[in-house]
C-alpha cells in the first residue's frame, strides 16, 4: 500500500471500530418478543447499538469531507500530500506551528 491508502485506513479506523462494536452489541442485546415472559431491558441496552451506527455515519461522514477537501486541494496539505493538524505554540515567542500527520514536519509561521 502507499502512503495515501495507509492514511486513508488510519482515518477510517474510528468509524470501523464503532461500526463492529455496534454490530456486536446489536448481536448480544437479546430481541424484545411480543407477550414475553416480563422481561425488560436496560433502555441504554436497546438504543447503544442505534447511538454507536450514528457515531459512525458522523465520524465517517467527517473523515470523508476532510479528505475530499484534501484531494480537490482547499485544506491545508503538506508537500507529501498528509493532512495538518491543529495550529499550536511553538513554546518561543509568537511563533505558532502545525505538525503534518504523515511525515511529521512542522510548518511554522508567527502568530
Amino acid at each position: 500500500m502507499r502512503g495515501w491508502d495507509w492514511s486513508v485506513a488510519r482515518a477510517y479506523l474510528p468509524t470501523a471500530l464503532a461500526l463492529g462494536i455496534a454490530f456486536a452489541t446489536s448481536l448480544m442485546a437479546p430481541s424484545a418478543q411480543a407477550g414475553s415472559s416480563g422481561v425488560t431491558l436496560d433502555a441504554a441496552r436497546v438504543w447503544l447499538p442505534y447511538a454507536l451506527f450514528v457515531l459512525a455515519v458522523l465520524l465517517g461522514g467527517w473523515v470523508t469531507i476532510r479528505l475530499w477537501r484534501v484531494r480537490q486541494a482547499t485544506s491545508l496539505i503538506c508537500h507529501c500530500g498528509g493532512l495538518l493538524g491543529p495550529e499550536r505554540p511553538l513554546g518561543l515567542k509568537h511563533l505558532r506551528a502545525r505538525v503534518c500527520r504523515d511525515c511529521g514536519r512542522q510548518w511554522r509561521r508567527r502568530a
